[in-house]
């Protein structure tokens, strides 16, 4: 009897904390995911010329949190660069940054195997060294942007499309912002 009584005990505590992690984790995912990008550096003034765009990549990490409405702040390191003529000179600085997207998101199809999503936020960016070829011009070390966001989920593979927009200059003297278009395939792993 004192045997039973210790399994039962056992298979209850085993239940409750199985429930409690259950409640604890429902709604929440976590994720990891790469990509490529096209940047560009769009810039109000006339002296530059020949403004190109560029390929690059990015890795990063999300979490999303809720259900049909939910919350998705990720943390990313994402590469880029463009090309530009100015005064004569051709350039071509590439870039490194921290980048932490904080969206706001809905799923328009949300089934246990496939969601369909829409996100809009802030995007906060930290340049992590400078700029290669423009060390005189002053590049700011923090930028702040916004992103729209359109995802797949197909059970656990995650497919994104997002435009990222720099609403402050990263230079001064140039008045150059970013505008990064990313194609990104994840994989959740909780």
């Amino acid at each position: 009897m004192k045997m039973f009584k210790m399994f039962a005990a056992a298979l209850l505590m085993m239940i409750a904390v199985n429930g409690v992690t259950k409640a604890q984790t429902d709604g929440l995912t976590f994720g990891i995911k790469a990509g490529a990008n096209y940047a560009n550096l769009p810039s109000g003034l006339k002296e530059l010329k020949e403004e190109t765009g560029k390929v690059g990549f990015s890795a990063g990490a999300f979490a999303r949190i809720g259900h049909q409405i939910f919350l998705q702040p990720e943390i990313n390191f994402v590469h880029f660069s463009g090309e530009f003529e100015h005064q004569g000179k051709k350039f071509d600085p590439k870039f490194n940054q921290l980048n932490v997207p904080l969206m706001v998101g809905y799923k328009v199809i949300d089934t246990e195997n496939l969601n369909f999503r829409l996100s809009i936020g802030p995007d906060l960016n930290y340049n992590l060294s400078e700029p290669n070829q423009l060390k005189d011009l002053d590049f700011k070390k923090f930028n702040l942007g916004g992103v729209l966001n359109a995802g797949v989920d197909l059970g656990s593979i995650t497919i994104d499309a997002r435009y990222s927009r720099g609403f402050t200059d990263l230079n001064k003297g140039l008045e150059q912002k970013t505008g990064i278009y990313t194609l990104s395939v994840g994989f959740k792993i909780l």
